[in-house]
């Protein structure tokens, strides 16, 4: 491992091996990594499980905003978790109800707003035989 942050002494991390019941030694960087990116390793594990992004290598304006709606409806599960301690949710659960509340939604939206608005029929204008031009592909 480079690190220009910090020395190479080896410190302990206050765990043992279950095998030696040694205590385990590492450099002081990877118990500070450990120690401070926890919650962003583990957001980035859920966000590789269920994705919503598609497997291209083109970057559009399209995968940016399906990786913010990603990032977006993890960090709703994760408020989620946090406030209902009581409920264990998976978080592949947590996506299918939002999905299924999204839908639900959506079809009451459309049944309310078919009852109230009034389409006019549609009317078709009378066309002729189709011809080719005599000549058009010579």
């Amino acid at each position: 491992m480079i690190n220009t942050i910090h020395d190479a002494t080896i410190v302990n991390t206050g765990q043992k091996d279950r095998k030696t019941n040694m205590v385990i030694k590492n450099p002081y960087a990877v118990v500070q990594y450990n120690k401070f990116m926890t919650g962003v390793d583990r957001a980035e594990q859920y966000l590789s499980f269920y994705s919503v992004l598609r497997k291209t290598v083109k970057l559009s304006k399209k995968k940016v905003v399906r990786y913010l709606l990603n990032c977006a409806l993890f960090n709703a599960f994760f408020v989620y978790r946090t406030l209902n301690t009581n409920k264990k949710v998976k978080y592949k659960n947590f996506l299918h109800k939002v999905g299924r509340s999204w839908i639900s939604e959506d079809q009451n939206q459309s049944e309310s707003n078919s009852d109230d608005l009034q389409l006019p029929e549609k009317q078709t204008t009378p066309r002729g035989p189709k011809q080719d031009l005599p000549g058009r592909l010579w």
